[in-house]
């Protein structure tokens, strides 16, 4: 197909065509990155740095469950106490050549630009993922900021153009999903849990949970208002999916 010609599909539903738009769009082939949300609990991750920088990236990495290796030859205090936990392997040392082998992925946080190349071209060879902090060339994955509310998370990133405006952005964004919403996600994933159980068309059930994600829950939630919220569950839903049932507890005021 030249690059000119448009895609064909037999026959002409909906779907088919916005597929055509979406594979013809110029929008979304320029875009920069393929946003997505990355599995690394108990993947074996190295961060090649130990100052200030290094520890941010390390402690987002454990917070996602990662198991973290540390290359460097001195260490923040934090990083020096995870690594007295256990909770991070310190490698004491400069990065040499081979280091990258069975990781599943790498990020360079040194003040070297040499050290830093080395590990970009080590992970490049290898196919792994790397990200060489402030260098977004030397990048095969950057981290957004991020506006965590557990199982809730939005990411937000200008394809490491303006980190400043990113992190303005999360800033007021963790001002409109407060962390009730936190709550809220759960109950939504336990009663949609439930009513696959109980054998509910896809139709119906998106139609429930429409409805929940329209109601008054978040501010609910917000007042630790158990009464109102189990009334809110009911009156959708009927018996049976109270909070007591859908096994969530949250702080009474």
């Amino acid at each position: 197909m030249g690059r000119g010609d448009k895609p064909k599909f037999s026959g002409d539903s909906a779907e088919k065509q916005l597929m055509e738009v979406a594979l013809t769009s110029p929008r979304i082939q320029k875009m920069r990155y393929y946003p997505v949300f990355l599995d690394i609990q108990n993947r074996p991750c190295l961060v090649v740095g130990g100052g200030p920088v290094a520890e941010r990236k390390v402690l987002g990495l454990l917070s996602a469950g990662a198991k973290v290796t540390v290359v460097s030859p001195r260490t923040t205090k934090k990083l020096g106490e995870l690594a007295k936990e256990d909770r991070v392997k310190h490698q004491k040392g400069r990065f040499t050549p081979g280091m990258l082998k069975g990781f599943f992925l790498a990020i360079a946080a040194t003040d070297s630009k040499e050290v830093n190349a080395a590990v970009w071209m080590e992970a490049e060879a290898l196919g792994l993922p790397v990200n060489v902090v402030d260098d977004p060339a030397h990048c095969s994955f950057i981290m957004p900021s991020v506006v965590d509310r557990g199982s809730l998370t939005v990411a937000i990133s200008t394809s490491g153009k303006s980190p400043l405006l990113a992190q303005r952005l999360r800033e007021e964004l963790e001002k409109i999903i407060g962390t009730e919403y936190e709550t809220l996600v759960e109950i939504l994933g336990a009663v949609r849990k439930k009513l696959l159980k109980n054998g509910l068309s896809r139709d119906k059930k998106e139609s429930i949970i429409k409805d929940l994600v329209g109601s008054p829950l978040p501010g609910l939630i917000r007042a630790g208002d158990v009464r109102g919220i189990n009334e809110a569950l009911r009156a959708r839903l009927g018996k049976g999916y109270a909070l007591s049932n859908l096994g969530i507890k949250i702080k009474e005021r």
